[in-house]
This record gives C-alpha cells, sequence and structure tokens, in this order.
C-alpha cells in the first residue's frame, strides 16, 4: 500500500495497515466508539505527516514530556514527537520493527540502560525515518532517558534546539518560571520555521485543549463505575492522545468517543468483563504497549479489569484561562508541571507519584495494585520499597514485576501473565473470600 499516492518506507507502511485494518475491524462494531476514536486518529496523524512532507511545511520535533500547544500556535507547522513511530509500531504495527530500532540504537552506542522509546527514536534517525526537523523544541521530562537522548539526536541532526528547564516542584512560582521559558520559545520557533506565532491561533489551541480537558474528566469519572463500563486496554492510550493531539479538534474527538462509549455502557449496564468484573487493579508505571490483547486475556481468564493506570489519569487540575497571553502561558506551563501523565508524577518528591497512587486505588475501589516496573525508570524502581510500605499501611496488596513497555525480549507475556495469576490466587482471591 501507498500512503498519500507515494511509496514509504516500510516502518511506515506498516504502521498505515495496521491502523486501516483494527480501524476496518472496530467499525463493525459500533459501540466500540472509543478504539474507533483513537484508531482514526492515528491514520489521520500519519497523513499529516506525510502531507506536510509533500507539502513543504517546516517540523518542529518534541518530545513525549512536551505538551505541543506552543508548537501550534504558528500556523502552517507540524509537530513531531521523537517516539511517534515506536508508539505507532507497538500499539498497530509490528513490535519486530521497534526491535531493530532498539537494536540499531544500541549498536550505534546509545546505552542498554537508556529507555527503550528513546533508544528506538534514535534508531529511527539513524535509518532516516522521520523528516527533517526546522528546529526542535524539547522540555528535561519526564526522566534521565529523556534527556540522553534529546542529547544524542541534537548531535546527530546539528539542528536548532531549545530545552525548557521543567522544574522540581509545581507551585505557582515555578508555574511562573516555566511560563517565561515558553515566551522567551516563541522567537527561537518564529526564527527556524519562518512562520510568525499568532496568539488568536494559540487561544483556539488553548480552549480546544479545555474542550478535550472537560471530555477526559468526565471519562476518568466514568471508569469508577461498577462494574467498569469500557475495556481495559483502552485506558492505556491516554498519554498518547495527550502528547500527539493537545489542542487540536482530533483530541476532542478523541477524548469524546472515550467518554460517550463509557458512558453510553454504564446506560445499558455493561461490564467491560464479559460475565462480569470479579477484581479491580491499578496499574501503575508503564503499561504492555507491545501487546494491548494482553488485557483482553486479563478480562477473559481473570475476570479482572483496569478502571485506572498511570498512564489514564488526568489530573484535575484548572482550566487554562484564555483571557490573556500571560494567562494562557501560565497555564500551558501548569498542563506541562500538573497535568500530564508521567511528567506530573516523574519529577519532584516520590510524594507526589505515591499520592497518586493511593488515591487511584481509593477513588477507583482497587482491589490490588500492580506496579509494571519498566526496566529503565531508575526513579520508579528506585522507590519501590516506599511504594510497599505506603500500600501496606494503606491495605492495598501490590504485586511488583520488572519489564519493558516496548520490548517484549526483556519480559514475556507469558511470564507476566503467571506473575498475576499467582498473585490472585495466592494473594487477592483469598483476601476477598474472607470480607
Amino acid at each position: 500500500m501507498t500512503i498519500l499516492g507515494k511509496e514509504r518506507k516500510e516502518d511506515w507502511e506498516v504502521v498505515y495497515e495496521g491502523a486501516t485494518g483494527l480501524i476496518d475491524l472496530y467499525e463493525e462494531d459500533p459501540e466500540s466508539k472509543g478504539m474507533n476514536s483513537i484508531l482514526i486518529g492515528f491514520r489521520n496523524f500519519i497523513d499529516d505527516i506525510f502531507a506536510a512532507i509533500d507539502e513543504g511545511k517546516p517540523f518542529v520535533w518534541h518530545n513525549c514530556g512536551c505538551s505541543p500547544e506552543l508548537i501550534k500556535g504558528l500556523d502552517g507547522v507540524q509537530t513531531m514527537p521523537i517516539e511517534v513511530l515506536t508508539v505507532l509500531q507497538d500499539l498497530v504495527g509490528e513490535v519486530d520493527f521497534t526491535v531493530a530500532l532498539i537494536d540499531e540504537a544500541e549498536s550505534h552506542g546509545v546505552a542498554p540502560e537508556v529507555c527503550s522509546i528513546d533508544k528506538a527514536a534514535v534508531g529511527a534517525v539513524l535509518k532516516d525515518l522521520y523528516p527533517e526537523p526546522a528546529c526542535m523544541l524539547y522540555h528535561n521530562t519526564p526522566c534521565d532517558s529523556q534527556i540522553a537522548a534529546i542529547k544524542s539526536l541534537t548531535e546527530m541532526m546539528k539542528k536548532p534546539m531549545r530545552l525548557m528547564d521543567v522544574p522540581y516542584l509545581s507551585t505557582d512560582r515555578e508555574v511562573k518560571y516555566l511560563a517565561k521559558q515558553l515566551q522567551e520559545g516563541i522567537p527561537f520557533l518564529e526564527e527556524h520555521t519562518g512562520l510568525k506565532f499568532d496568539w488568536d491561533k494559540f487561544r483556539e489551541v488553548r480552549e480546544e485543549s479545555n474542550r478535550t480537558a472537560e471530555y477526559l474528566r468526565d471519562w476518568n469519572e466514568l471508569r469508577r463505575h461498577r462494574p467498569c463500563p469500557q475495556v481495559s486496554k483502552i485506558v492505556a492510550l491516554n498519554t498518547a492522545l495527550l502528547v500527539a493531539f493537545s489542542g487540536e479538534p482530533e483530541g476532542t474527538k478523541i477524548a469524546k468517543g472515550f467518554r460517550d462509549e463509557a458512558k453510553e455502557r454504564i446506560e445499558r449496564g455493561e461490564s467491560a468483563v464479559e460475565g462480569g468484573e470479579e477484581y479491580r487493579a491499578i496499574w501503575y508505571q508503564d503499561p504492555v504497549w507491545w501487546d494491548l490483547q494482553f488485557y483482553d486475556w486479563m478480562e477473559s481468564e481473570l475476570k479482572l479489569v483496569i478502571p485506572m493506570d498511570l498512564f489514564g489519569y488526568y489530573a484535575p487540575e484548572a482550566l487554562i484561562d484564555t483571557s490573556t497571553p500571560q494567562s494562557m502561558l501560565e497555564g500551558l506551563a501548569r498542563k506541562n508541571l500538573k497535568v500530564l501523565p508521567m511528567s506530573r508524577q516523574f519529577k519532584g518528591p516520590i510524594d507526589y507519584y505515591i499520592d497518586d497512587y493511593l488515591r487511584m486505588c481509593a477513588d477507583y475501589e482497587a482491589d490490588f495494585a500492580i506496579f509494571a516496573g519498566h526496566v529503565a525508570c531508575k526513579h520508579g524502581l528506585g522507590g519501590i520499597g516506599l511504594f510497599r510500605e505506603a500500600s501496606r499501611e494503606a491495605g492495598i496488596p501490590l504485586l511488583y514485576f520488572e519489564f519493558d513497555m516496548f520490548d517484549p525480549r526483556v519480559t514475556s507475556a507469558e511470564a507476566i501473565q503467571e506473575e498475576i495469576t499467582h498473585f490472585i490466587e495466592d494473594i487477592v482471591a483469598p483476601v476477598k473470600e474472607t470480607v
């Protein structure tokens, strides 16, 4: 298949065909509004990338810790998350392509300890799979591994780069500090894209983000319902929505699809688990993106549902005030500091991280929690002792294991399935039986 009438590199052909095939599958089920909306969004995003290449639009690269609304204040620019091909391959394409990119980066000299998504981003550039950027705008979140990738990509591309210093804390002082950097980033973007920043366009982007946020808040609330109305795997896709589609009507459409599906299934009395759920767990840290069917297995074999996870959680912060340029910049700074999944939890005191974990367990009435320790997330793995202590004090059974969310060679699906099955049989089920 060709994309937009041109022969594209195989990696992109695979994700385009994969998205199209899944759209065809889910379109046959009119109740799957959530999966339909995000799959269509993924394919449209690929179309936009190649249309921008064909039209000669300037590209601005950014990382997953950077909500891209500021870039979208320049009409005619195309945003490009450096992780996009890896995410698409794992979710709708073929994971073997991601593995090949990881190996390419390690062969080039990237340390094995660097996160697999960042290694794959470097591998994609080494294989010339991304359009050349006019410039790059990064945030130094959510982790040190992102910074390592940013450094590598900057050295490789020899293109102008601006790095936003996202502070450790997130009080009003830090919000103003980051907003000032965003303000200073505008002339940088104008200089290297050749486009003029438009405050009216930026206001439209911010208002669209607010509409998306309202749907996501409703959706987070609806997933608290017993039984959980919607399948587990969709919750892990919210971060991809926010990184790729923040500030765009496509993002609002996806969030509305998530919300509407959950609402309508509740009204019809439907459950995510056929026959009814028996267990609910909060999945903390990173999801199994290389095999979304893993979540189907949990629901069908264990009657286990994941009502919320770290990637799906949309923190209940205030909507953005769009009345003035300063209020919009501060609102975007606040979103990057306090809302964006991972960027919210993976900086500052570990109390932020643990507090959100305990809040989710309580709000979603979890029987237990799963800490899926992505091997590159040293900030997370280093705090597991404190998580265990907090879980014991709160009376929440906690299962911990290590894996890689993009590379299935580290821990197999079968090994993770055994861990969860035994934990339920040995720990969770006996406790529920005594209640």
